[in-house]
Protein backbone atom coordinates (compact mmCIF):
# COMPACT_ATOMS: atom_id res chain seq x y z
CA UNK A 1 0.00 0.00 0.00
CA UNK A 2 1.56 3.91 -0.90
CA UNK A 3 1.92 5.43 2.22
CA UNK A 4 -0.60 8.12 2.28
CA UNK A 5 1.33 11.38 3.80
CA UNK A 6 -0.31 14.99 4.95
CA UNK A 7 -1.41 17.62 2.43
CA UNK A 8 -0.41 20.28 4.72
CA UNK A 9 2.75 22.02 4.94
CA UNK A 10 3.21 22.44 8.37
CA UNK A 11 6.05 25.02 10.59
CA UNK A 12 7.79 22.37 12.97
CA UNK A 13 6.31 19.37 11.10
CA UNK A 14 7.51 15.89 11.50
CA UNK A 15 7.06 14.81 7.98
CA UNK A 16 10.88 14.02 7.36
CA UNK A 17 11.56 13.20 10.77
CA UNK A 18 9.15 10.77 10.67
CA UNK A 19 11.23 7.65 10.03
CA UNK A 20 13.25 8.55 13.74
CA UNK A 21 10.13 8.96 15.51
CA UNK A 22 8.48 5.97 15.02
CA UNK A 23 11.08 4.25 16.65
CA UNK A 24 9.99 5.83 19.85
CA UNK A 25 6.78 4.87 19.57
CA UNK A 26 5.27 2.37 23.15
CA UNK A 27 5.24 -1.26 22.04
CA UNK A 28 1.41 -1.39 22.37
CA UNK A 29 -1.18 1.00 23.02
CA UNK A 30 -5.07 1.15 22.20
CA UNK A 31 -5.93 4.66 21.50
CA UNK A 32 -4.16 7.28 19.70
CA UNK A 33 -4.53 11.11 20.70
CA UNK A 34 -2.54 13.89 19.15
CA UNK A 35 -3.34 17.51 21.29
CA UNK A 36 -1.49 19.58 18.82
CA UNK A 37 -2.20 18.14 15.71
CA UNK A 38 -0.90 20.27 13.30
CA UNK A 39 -0.06 19.05 10.27
CA UNK A 40 -0.88 15.85 11.20
CA UNK A 41 1.93 13.46 10.38
CA UNK A 42 1.82 10.92 12.59
CA UNK A 43 -1.96 10.90 13.15
CA UNK A 44 -1.75 9.70 9.86
CA UNK A 45 1.25 7.10 9.94
CA UNK A 46 -0.71 5.48 12.63
CA UNK A 47 -4.02 5.79 11.32
CA UNK A 48 -2.24 3.60 8.39
CA UNK A 49 -0.28 1.14 10.94
CA UNK A 50 -2.99 0.67 13.26
CA UNK A 51 -6.65 1.16 11.43
CA UNK A 52 -8.54 -0.23 13.99
CA UNK A 53 -7.47 2.14 17.07
CA UNK A 54 -9.53 4.94 17.83
CA UNK A 55 -8.07 8.17 17.09
CA UNK A 56 -8.17 11.83 18.72
CA UNK A 57 -6.59 14.69 17.30
CA UNK A 58 -6.60 18.43 18.79
CA UNK A 59 -5.46 21.51 18.14
CA UNK A 60 -5.96 24.94 19.07
CA UNK A 61 -5.64 26.67 15.72
CA UNK A 62 -9.63 26.59 14.36
CA UNK A 63 -8.69 27.72 11.09
CA UNK A 64 -6.60 24.24 11.18
CA UNK A 65 -9.41 22.43 12.62
CA UNK A 66 -11.70 23.40 10.24
CA UNK A 67 -9.99 21.86 7.61
CA UNK A 68 -9.71 18.66 9.33
CA UNK A 69 -12.96 18.74 9.66
CA UNK A 70 -13.85 19.42 6.76
CA UNK A 71 -11.58 16.67 5.03
CA UNK A 72 -13.76 14.11 7.62
CA UNK A 73 -16.88 15.18 6.89
CA UNK A 74 -16.97 17.51 3.61
CA UNK A 75 -14.52 16.12 1.98
CA UNK A 76 -16.04 15.51 -2.25
CA UNK A 77 -16.77 19.75 -1.35
CA UNK A 78 -13.65 20.67 -0.05
CA UNK A 79 -11.86 19.25 -3.21
CA UNK A 80 -14.19 20.76 -5.39
CA UNK A 81 -13.79 24.20 -4.08
CA UNK A 82 -9.81 23.94 -3.64
CA UNK A 83 -9.90 22.97 -7.28
CA UNK A 84 -12.54 25.85 -8.25
CA UNK A 85 -9.71 28.17 -6.66
CA UNK A 86 -6.79 26.54 -8.36
CA UNK A 87 -8.32 26.51 -12.09
CA UNK A 88 -9.53 30.18 -11.60
CA UNK A 89 -6.82 31.96 -10.05
CA UNK A 90 -3.57 33.60 -12.12
CA UNK A 91 -2.48 36.20 -9.87
CA UNK A 92 -1.39 34.25 -6.40
CA UNK A 93 -0.16 37.28 -4.89
CA UNK A 94 -3.63 38.78 -5.36
CA UNK A 95 -5.08 35.05 -4.32
CA UNK A 96 -3.18 35.60 -1.49
CA UNK A 97 -4.40 39.15 -0.49
CA UNK A 98 -7.30 38.60 -0.65
CA UNK A 99 -7.49 35.49 1.39
CA UNK A 100 -5.47 37.35 4.19
CA UNK A 101 -8.07 40.20 4.61
CA UNK A 102 -11.21 38.92 4.31
CA UNK A 103 -12.95 38.50 7.89
CA UNK A 104 -12.80 34.85 8.49
CA UNK A 105 -15.86 34.90 10.76
CA UNK A 106 -18.35 35.35 8.15
CA UNK A 107 -17.00 32.42 6.62
CA UNK A 108 -18.55 29.05 6.70
CA UNK A 109 -16.74 26.07 7.89
CA UNK A 110 -16.12 25.10 4.20
CA UNK A 111 -15.12 28.43 3.16
CA UNK A 112 -12.47 28.32 5.91
CA UNK A 113 -11.46 25.06 5.54
CA UNK A 114 -10.52 26.04 1.56
CA UNK A 115 -9.15 29.05 2.66
CA UNK A 116 -6.90 27.03 4.86
CA UNK A 117 -5.43 24.89 2.43
CA UNK A 118 -5.03 27.25 0.14
CA UNK A 119 -2.81 29.69 2.10
CA UNK A 120 -1.27 26.79 3.31
CA UNK A 121 -0.03 25.74 0.05
CA UNK A 122 1.23 29.73 -1.39
CA UNK A 123 2.69 31.12 1.67
CA UNK A 124 6.25 31.14 2.99
CA UNK A 125 7.01 27.21 4.32
CA UNK A 126 3.13 27.40 4.79
CA UNK A 127 3.02 29.42 7.36
CA UNK A 128 -0.05 31.06 6.44
CA UNK A 129 -0.98 33.80 8.35
CA UNK A 130 1.88 34.26 9.86
CA UNK A 131 3.86 33.92 7.40
CA UNK A 132 4.15 35.98 3.71
CA UNK A 133 3.42 35.67 0.09
CA UNK A 134 5.82 33.44 -1.98
CA UNK A 135 5.45 33.24 -5.74
CA UNK A 136 7.51 30.10 -5.49
CA UNK A 137 5.38 27.78 -3.65
CA UNK A 138 1.90 29.44 -5.40
CA UNK A 139 3.89 27.92 -8.74
CA UNK A 140 5.16 25.20 -7.33
CA UNK A 141 2.99 23.91 -3.66
CA UNK A 142 -0.24 24.93 -4.87
CA UNK A 143 -1.00 21.99 -7.81
CA UNK A 144 -3.60 19.74 -8.30
CA UNK A 145 -1.57 16.71 -6.95
CA UNK A 146 -1.47 18.59 -3.95
CA UNK A 147 -4.39 18.64 -3.95
CA UNK A 148 -5.17 14.81 -4.53
CA UNK A 149 -3.49 14.60 -1.44
CA UNK A 150 -6.95 15.52 0.34
CA UNK A 151 -8.79 13.18 -2.27
CA UNK A 152 -6.51 10.11 -0.26
CA UNK A 153 -8.05 10.84 3.12
CA UNK A 154 -10.88 9.66 2.53
CA UNK A 155 -10.50 6.37 4.68
CA UNK A 156 -7.73 7.90 6.94
CA UNK A 157 -9.98 10.71 8.72
CA UNK A 158 -13.51 7.89 8.95
CA UNK A 159 -14.25 8.16 12.55
CA UNK A 160 -11.46 9.99 13.82
CA UNK A 161 -12.83 12.40 16.71
CA UNK A 162 -11.41 16.10 16.04
CA UNK A 163 -11.62 18.83 19.14
CA UNK A 164 -10.73 22.23 19.27
CA UNK A 165 -9.91 22.60 22.90
CA UNK A 166 -6.96 23.60 25.22
CA UNK A 167 -4.52 20.73 24.98
CA UNK A 168 -5.41 19.61 28.73
CA UNK A 169 -9.01 18.31 27.98
CA UNK A 170 -7.04 15.86 25.54
CA UNK A 171 -4.41 14.48 27.70
CA UNK A 172 -6.74 14.75 30.79
CA UNK A 173 -9.75 12.85 29.40
CA UNK A 174 -9.59 9.05 31.03
CA UNK A 175 -9.11 5.79 28.66
CA UNK A 176 -7.43 2.53 28.22
CA UNK A 177 -4.47 1.85 27.00
CA UNK A 178 -3.95 5.14 25.34
CA UNK A 179 -1.12 6.66 24.01
CA UNK A 180 -0.07 10.62 23.19
CA UNK A 181 1.84 12.30 21.32
CA UNK A 182 2.41 16.16 21.68
CA UNK A 183 4.39 18.41 20.00
CA UNK A 184 3.86 21.47 21.43
CA UNK A 185 5.24 25.25 19.98
CA UNK A 186 8.84 25.33 20.79
CA UNK A 187 10.60 27.23 23.69
CA UNK A 188 13.53 28.06 21.73
CA UNK A 189 10.62 30.32 19.07
CA UNK A 190 8.50 31.96 21.72
CA UNK A 191 9.02 34.96 19.34
CA UNK A 192 8.84 32.97 16.48
CA UNK A 193 4.65 34.35 15.25
CA UNK A 194 4.96 30.68 13.19
CA UNK A 195 1.55 29.77 14.84
CA UNK A 196 -2.30 31.51 14.11
CA UNK A 197 -2.92 34.84 12.90
CA UNK A 198 0.07 37.51 14.44
CA UNK A 199 1.32 34.44 16.03
CA UNK A 200 -0.83 34.63 19.08
CA UNK A 201 -0.92 30.78 19.32
CA UNK A 202 3.08 30.33 19.59
CA UNK A 203 3.79 33.57 22.00
CA UNK A 204 1.28 32.98 24.52
CA UNK A 205 2.20 29.17 25.41
CA UNK A 206 2.59 28.22 29.07
CA UNK A 207 5.61 25.86 28.70
CA UNK A 208 6.07 25.97 32.83
CA UNK A 209 2.16 24.95 32.93
CA UNK A 210 2.64 22.20 30.14
CA UNK A 211 5.60 20.37 31.69
CA UNK A 212 3.22 20.37 35.02
CA UNK A 213 0.11 19.12 33.37
CA UNK A 214 2.26 16.08 31.43
CA UNK A 215 3.91 15.49 35.36
CA UNK A 216 0.81 14.74 36.13
CA UNK A 217 -0.76 12.99 32.85
CA UNK A 218 -1.49 8.59 33.55
CA UNK A 219 -1.12 7.86 30.26
CA UNK A 220 1.93 7.41 27.69
CA UNK A 221 3.09 9.86 26.06
CA UNK A 222 5.95 11.04 23.93
CA UNK A 223 6.89 14.61 23.29
CA UNK A 224 9.25 16.58 20.33
CA UNK A 225 10.71 19.57 22.10
CA UNK A 226 13.81 21.96 21.32
CA UNK A 227 16.64 20.81 23.26
CA UNK A 228 17.50 23.41 26.42
CA UNK A 229 18.77 23.07 30.21
CA UNK A 230 15.35 24.81 30.85
CA UNK A 231 13.35 22.07 28.91
CA UNK A 232 15.72 19.20 30.41
CA UNK A 233 15.14 20.26 33.80
CA UNK A 234 11.73 21.48 33.41
CA UNK A 235 10.66 17.57 32.36
CA UNK A 236 13.70 15.80 34.29
CA UNK A 237 11.17 13.20 35.27
CA UNK A 238 10.70 12.01 31.67
CA UNK A 239 13.27 9.81 29.31
CA UNK A 240 15.32 12.02 27.07
CA UNK A 241 16.77 11.41 23.82
CA UNK A 242 18.77 14.03 21.97
CA UNK A 243 18.72 14.20 18.24
CA UNK A 244 19.82 16.65 15.70
CA UNK A 245 17.38 18.00 12.91
CA UNK A 246 18.19 20.65 10.03
CA UNK A 247 15.24 22.71 9.82
CA UNK A 248 13.73 23.86 6.61
CA UNK A 249 13.53 27.87 6.17
CA UNK A 250 10.10 28.56 8.79
CA UNK A 251 9.84 32.03 8.79
CA UNK A 252 9.89 34.62 5.56
CA UNK A 253 12.33 36.90 7.56
CA UNK A 254 14.59 33.78 8.02
CA UNK A 255 18.26 34.21 5.93
CA UNK A 256 19.02 30.82 6.00
CA UNK A 257 18.00 27.28 7.82
CA UNK A 258 19.23 26.34 10.97
CA UNK A 259 20.13 22.92 12.22
CA UNK A 260 18.67 22.25 15.70
CA UNK A 261 19.06 19.97 18.95
CA UNK A 262 15.94 18.63 20.03
CA UNK A 263 14.67 16.14 22.50
CA UNK A 264 12.09 13.28 22.35
CA UNK A 265 10.38 12.98 26.01
CA UNK A 266 8.75 10.08 27.31
CA UNK A 267 7.54 7.96 30.43
CA UNK A 268 7.97 4.84 29.06
CA UNK A 269 11.21 2.64 28.45
CA UNK A 270 12.12 2.46 24.83
CA UNK A 271 12.87 -0.72 23.90
CA UNK A 272 16.49 0.79 21.88
CA UNK A 273 17.55 4.13 21.48
CA UNK A 274 18.02 5.19 17.93
CA UNK A 275 20.61 7.60 17.04
CA UNK A 276 18.62 10.19 15.29
CA UNK A 277 19.96 12.90 12.89
CA UNK A 278 17.59 14.04 10.27
CA UNK A 279 16.69 16.34 8.12
CA UNK A 280 13.24 18.60 8.36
Amino acid sequence: MHSIKSPLRYPGGKSKALTHIQNYLPSEFKEFREPFVGGGTLFIYVRQKFPSIPVWINDLNYELIAFWLCARDQLAQLVAEVERVKRTTQDGRKLFEELSNVEVDKLTQLERAVRFFVLNRISFSGTVEAGGYSEKAFRARFTFSSIERIQVLKDIMTNVRITHADYRQVIQAEGNGVFIFLDPPYFSATDSHLYGRNGVLHTSFDHDSFAQEIRRCQHQWMITYDDSEKIRDSFNFAYQFAWTLQYGMNNYKQASAEKGNELILTNYRVAKQVNLSTRE
